[in-house]
């Protein structure tokens, strides 16, 4: 798939839709996007939407990979580590959205 050029604005409302609990709950994003962005391409929105998973999974990932371990058990590694590790690969994330990324990855981590 090639990259097609969405904006900053775009690609963090789209992970924000992604990470939405409920109804849509790992639901494609297409529609909700398209309701927003509504002269987005269909290659555009399953685009973003493709990405949106891919940030998911390496996120989820990178918590999952890379316990710490103290006496208390393991500790899932700090904000700050996970905020190089990410924004190396997506700095376009907002803050938001890496704290929320990081908050559901640590999450189902512990699950």
């Amino acid at each position: 798939m090639t990259q097609i050029n969405l904006s900053i604005e775009i690609l963090n409302y789209g992970l924000q839709l992604s990470m939405e609990f409920g109804q849509n709950w790992l639901k494609p994003i297409n529609e909700r996007l398209a309701t927003k962005f509504p002269d987005l391409l269909p290659q555009q929105l399953e685009e973003c939407n493709a990405l949106c998973k891919k940030v998911h999974q390496i996120a989820h990932r990178f918590i999952v990979e890379n316990p710490i371990r103290s006496d208390t058990g393991i500790e899932f590694v700090d904000f700050y580590q996970f905020k190089q590790f990410i924004y190396k690969k997506y700095s376009w994330l907002s803050s938001a959205n890496l704290q929320r990324l990081y908050s559901q990855s640590c999450y189902y981590a512990y699950k």
